[in-house]
């Protein structure tokens, strides 16, 4: 049985996760990439454990009940839907990694970049899970 069957934490991957959702025009998606790319170096850096870069690429729902997600945060043709993962071992951890990005002057500048690369008008929409399952 893995660890994943069993119920337990796979070891580094811990146990507070933050998403957060946004919108990027297709024409930012490279400058969002590199960025999205050095600012995964920069939270490793500051004691994150993981960051991941995911890109929706498939809004068809072929089930009743569900919703695309792109539908729900009103992307259009002209947008991408993109999504970061940031790994903490537990909440005591993702306070002190975001208490140390909050200091580091490349993470200010990064964010206000981000910023400019939002669709006009979006934002990051950001939620904290704590897991419950390996």
């Amino acid at each position: 049985m893995s660890k994943s069957e069993s119920g337990e934490i796979p070891k580094g991957s811990g146990s507070v996760v933050q998403h957060i959702v946004y919108r990027v025009p297709k024409r930012n998606h490279d400058s969002m990439l590199r960025l999205c790319k050095e600012a995964s170096g920069m939270f490793r850096e500051n004691g994150g454990l993981s960051h991941e870069v995911f890109q929706l690429s498939n809004t068809d729902v072929p089930l009743g009940g569900f919703a695309s997600i792109a539908n729900i945060i009103s992307a259009d043709k002209d947008e991408e839907v993109w999504m970061e993962l940031l790994h903490f071992k537990d909440r005591q951890h993702m306070k002190e990694v975001i208490a140390k990005m909050e200091k580091d002057e490349w993470c200010e500048r990064s964010y206000k970049q981000s910023l400019d690369l939002l669709t006009p008008g979006a934002v990051f929409i950001l939620g904290e899970f704590d897991r419950l399952t390996g």
